[in-house]
């Protein structure tokens, strides 16, 4: 919900500023070719938003968005065992000789623990720490560290909101700017009371929406930012921040 929330703020940002720049006037009645720009970015923002949240879901990419298998019905591999912990097991177990490079994907992972056992063991079971199975609440994972392997996703999505903040910010700031100068020669007439009004509460709007960006992102950047560096451990805190802070610009 935030990530459609941010990038349909992106894209009516840019909109007002360019009809803006090009001149104030009362627009027409929507025909056809309106109605089907705005249904193809409406289908453009959504299908973007989907594809990211979906991406980190898909099998094909678990080497970069799985973080660790939980084995309950093995007694040596207790908790979330992760990839170089298996790493040392199977190589223990199978010799570094058997054991290639390309063995320790979570596919063949999957299969050198099936194994090690016998079928009088029974079928081993393991249920996979995902990319939304790292909290209790399954949000999406902007805290990682430097050792995770999702971090270049994260940071990249991080990022391309950090230059969404930055282009809704410059976009309304000179939507406000714009519409300063050219009703200033107004301001002057009978009607300056009117335009001073409009342009007061054109400024109010403006910095709510500036603001409640702010205050969703870049605290929540700058926090990614620290725990990534391992000066804080901000895990605690992340579902209280993605529920309460996130949500702002919604």
């Amino acid at each position: 919900g935030s990530q459609i929330s941010l990038f349909s703020m992106t894209i009516l940002s840019i909109t007002r500023l360019v009809k803006i720049s090009q001149g104030l006037s009362i627009p027409g009645p929507a025909n056809k070719k309106t109605c089907i720009v705005v249904a193809f970015i409406i289908f453009v923002t959504v299908g973007s938003s989907l594809t990211l949240a979906v991406v980190p879901l898909k099998s094909n990419f678990e080497d970069i968005f799985v973080n660790a298998l939980y084995v309950p019905d093995v007694k040596f591999m207790r908790g979330f065992v992760t990839k170089s912990s298996f790493k040392h097991t199977l190589t223990t177990y199978y010799g570094k000789t058997r054991l290639s490079i390309s063995s320790f994907s979570w596919r063949s992972i999957y299969s050198l623990i099936s194994r090690m056992f016998t079928h009088e063991y029974g079928s081993i079971t393991y249920q996979v720490v995902g990319f939304y199975g790292n909290d209790p609440v399954c949000l999406f994972k902007f805290f990682v560290t430097s050792d995770e392997p999702q971090e270049i996703y994260s940071w990249s999505l991080l990022g391309l909101n950090f230059v969404c903040f930055g282009i809704i910010s410059v976009s309304y700031l000179a939507v406000f700017i714009f519409t300063s100068t050219s009703s200033s020669s107004l301001s002057q007439g009978a009607t300056g009371g009117l335009v001073r009004n409009r342009n007061n509460r054109l400024q109010r709007k403006i910095s709510i929406i500036i603001l409640t960006d702010f205050l969703c992102w870049v605290p929540f950047i700058i926090v990614s930012f620290l725990h990534t560096m391992g000066t804080v451990d901000a895990s605690p805190w992340y579902a209280l921040l993605s529920i309460l802070i996130l949500p702002i610009n919604s």
